[in-house]
C-alpha cells in the first residue's frame, strides 16, 4: 500500500479533522524514526496514517484497532502494518517487538 492509497482509507472512513490532523501528526514523527533508523519510510508512514482510520466505527476497546483490521486485510495492507497498528493498543496482547511497533506507540 502507498502513501497516497493509505490517505485515501484515512479520509473514507475519518471524517472528524483533528482525528485526520492526528494521523498526520504521527506519521511526521513516525517518518523521522524511518528515516533515522534507514527504515522503509513509505511503510512506516502508511503504518502512522492508519494507526486510528477506524477510530470513528470503533471509539472503544477492544473493538478498536482489532475490529479495523479486517478492513485493512481487505484493502491488502501487510501483516506487518496490520501488527504494528494492532500492537499501539496496550490490551490487544500485541507485544511491541520491532523498531516500528516501538515507533509508533511513542509517537502517538
Amino acid at each position: 500500500m502507498t502513501r497516497e492509497d493509505a490517505l485515501a482509507v484515512l479520509f473514507e472512513f475519518t471524517k472528524s479533522e483533528s482525528l485526520r490532523r492526528h494521523a498526520l501528526q504521527v506519521e511526521v514523527c513516525v517518518a523521522a524514526y524511518a528515516q533515522h533508523f534507514s527504515a522503509d519510510e513509505e511503510e512506516w508512514r502508511v503504518t502512522a496514517l492508519l494507526h486510528d482510520f477506524d477510530y470513528e466505527i470503533h471509539p472503544s476497546a477492544p473493538e478498536h484497532p482489532m475490529n479495523g483490521e479486517a478492513i485493512l486485510i481487505q484493502r491488502g495492507v501487510s501483516p506487518t502494518i496490520r501488527r504494528a497498528i494492532l500492537s499501539h493498543a496496550n490490551y490487544s496482547g500485541v507485544t511491541r517487538d520491532s523498531l516500528l511497533e516501538k515507533s509508533l506507540f511513542a509517537c502517538d
